[in-house]
């Protein structure tokens, strides 16, 4: 069900794995090697129910990334750049 208007949130956790590509492969954002390879889950908000109060969080439509913290935070949506 679509919701007019509705703007979903996105949050992030991000975990280093404590290992190297040679464990994971390399990263999933540049194809290139990593010494310290980074796990990022992804999770959003959805519209709720009429009556439903929130915010609610689904994993629905979200994507999990194995790769460098640099690229996992590059792909994070929302997100604010310093400048």
């Amino acid at each position: 069900m679509s919701h007019s208007g509705f703007k979903p949130k996105y949050r992030y956790q991000l975990h280093n794995t404590g290992e190297s590509s040679a464990k994971y492969g390399d990263c999933e954002i540049c194809g290139r090697h990593a010494s310290e390879v980074w796990f990022q889950t992804e999770e959003r908000t959805y519209a709720p129910l009429p009556g439903e109060t929130g915010p609610f969080w689904t994993h629905e439509g979200c994507v999990d990334l194995f790769g460098h913290k640099k690229c996992l935070l590059s792909k994070q949506r929302n997100r604010r750049t310093r400048r």
